[in-house]
């Protein structure tokens, strides 16, 4: 434990980048705002920015955690272009923790692209849908669709074992360099 926050599980862990000193958006769903590791994550020394589209879960982060620099929650509809609203590039690391099967992969993705700076890196954990009992496979994406979100065009994407669920680092492609005349 850091603090009185439940680290982050050892798989993404191992995929969170050594250089803590990165602004970091963790876009969740329901709850997950308040209690699963946002307030770890700034602990862990990033600047962190929790989004999500429950009032109560943003309100409850907020009273949790009042007034630390550099830790801020806000409520954003993430899947009706809530995303839009944040600035481009702003973002050095994005994570998706338990949210992708949630809603619209492409689109989210797209959002998700557009607000990482050059070389940022978007961090996925979500349970796989073939794995789950039957009734219960809506809370994971399908094989299928983690293979559309690898095939995105990333410059990098590395994979980290995290029990019965995939953990994906993907890195887009740095800016260009400038070449002098």
């Amino acid at each position: 434990m850091v603090g009185r926050h439940r680290l982050p599980p050892t798989g993404e862990q191992a995929a969170l980048p050594a250089d803590v000193d990165l602004r970091l958006l963790a876009i969740t769903q329901g709850r997950t705002v308040s209690e699963e590791g946002v307030a770890t994550l700034h602990d862990l020394g990033f600047t962190t920015t929790g989004v999500d589209f429950s009032q109560v879960a943003v309100a409850t982060a907020q009273d949790r955690h009042p007034g630390l620099d550099g830790l801020d929650f806000r409520l954003l509809d993430t899947d009706r272009s809530g995303l839009d609203l944040l600035p481009p590039g702003a973002f050095d690391l994005v994570t998706c923790r338990l949210f992708l099967p949630f809603v619209d992969l492409v689109p989210t993705d797209a959002y998700a692209r557009h607000l990482l700076a050059p070389g940022g890196r978007l961090l996925v954990t979500t349970p796989l849908a073939e794995r789950q009992r039957a009734g219960w496979e809506s809370i994971g994406l399908r094989s299928a669709a983690l293979d559309l979100l690898r095939s995105f065009g990333w410059a990098d994407v590395t994979e980290y074992p995290l029990d019965d669920l995939p953990c994906l680092l993907l890195t887009t492609h740095p800016a260009p360099e400038r070449t002098s005349r």
